[in-house]
């Protein structure tokens, strides 16, 4: 399990914005379980990386995690695609990389098959599909600067992952956080949406328990252990999960575009399913050890990974902490797959120098 530097009975964050204190939390220490390393986090605007006001940074910019290989076209395959029609060739990959783009700005996920079916490949499309791919790969990249990547590769994923890919951002950050904040800051509910979104990252990541046949670094929480964390961060949020209270939110409500009520309180259960949808998020159910029922739960699910990462996670952790990292985590994760940046190797050289 996750260990903490310290341990604090209260916690106050106050997050400010021109001077002016918008929100405050305050935690309790009875509220939350001492193996927690998030004391308390803000829920709106979390997980902007910079402040606003003197463009000092809040939360350390960490690389994410590295994707699977990009799947290489055969020679036999790129030289198919080539035999077809000039007309014929640009319609595939003009076809498919609008379709991907689409589906990227939508949010959803990337299904090569799927897509190939979609905009009507030939019935021997296999023999031009990663030809195809190859060439919408590149254009993405040169023309909108993103980049469309596989799973990370520290997961182990059930088999429907094996054909899915992702686009994420590929223009390099710069320590200002000018890119940054120019899109994340645009509309205020979406940085309420990521701010949300990292607290429950965190949680999964220091409160959660890895699986069996699974990277340790990839730990599970139950819903019921999630909600409870997150009400006590926010009273307004709800204390118990669907799977307890058996509500049913509508279906006018699950598909409406509004997530944060009255500009403060983001709509937990909608966004849950959201970020499981855009797999931020990863749900399963398990069988629990002392009743029939299922028990639902969360991890950090492959688009989390590639857009954010497990080492954003425990920065972030350790700004809304004003500690150190936790070197121990930062080991995991290295060990991992997710390699040592300069900023990791640092923080680990010093921490075994005061062994």
């Amino acid at each position: 399990m996750p260990r903490v530097n310290r341990r604090r009975k209260s916690r106050d964050v106050v997050e400010e914005d021109d001077d002016e204190v918008e929100d405050k939390f305050i935690v309790q220490d009875d509220d939350i379980p001492s193996q927690i390393p998030v004391a308390a986090a803000a829920t709106d605007g979390a997980a902007s990386q910079y402040d606003d006001g003197e463009g000092m940074t809040l939360t350390q910019h960490c690389s994410p995690e590295k994707s699977q290989a990009f799947p290489v076209a055969k020679a036999n395959e790129r030289s198919n695609l080539e035999n077809l029609t000039e007309e014929q060739r640009q319609k595939f990959i003009v076809d498919a990389g609008r379709l991907v783009l689409f589906k990227a700005l939508a949010g959803e996920s990337i299904d090569r098959l799927k897509c190939a079916k979609i905009i009507g490949f030939p019935s021997n499309a296999s023999r031009i599909t990663s030809a195809v791919w190859e060439q919408v790969q590149i254009n993405l990249e040169n023309v909108f600067g993103v980049k469309l990547v596989k799973p990370p590769q520290f997961m182990k994923l059930p088999k429907k992952y094996d054909d899915r890919f992702y686009c994420i951002n590929a223009i390099p950050e710069d320590e200002s956080g000018n890119h940054s904040k120019a899109i994340h800051s645009v509309h205020n509910d979406a940085a309420m949406e990521k701010g949300l979104l990292m607290v429950i990252l965190a949680f999964c990541f220091c409160k959660g328990n890895p699986r069996p046949q699974q990277p340790t670094t990839m730990r599970w929480i139950t819903d019921i252990d999630l909600y409870r964390l997150l009400h006590g961060l926010d009273e307004n949020l709800p204390m118990d999960p669907p799977s307890v209270t058996q509500r049913k939110p509508s279906a006018s409500l699950m598909s409406s575009q509004i997530t944060i009520v009255d500009g403060m309180t983001p709509k937990v259960d909608v966004l849950m399913e959201k970020f499981v949808n855009m797999d931020y998020l990863l749900k399963d159910k398990t069988q629990s050890a002392t009743a029939d029922e299922d028990i639902t739960l969360y991890a950090m699910g492959p688009r989390a990974a590639l857009e954010i990462g497990r080492r954003q996670v425990i920065y972030f952790c350790s700004e809304i902490l004003e500690e150190q990292p936790d070197p121990s985590m930062l080991q995991e994760v290295a060990d991992e797959g997710g390699g040592v940046d300069d900023d990791t190797q640092m923080t680990l050289t010093m921490a075994t120098a005061t062994q």
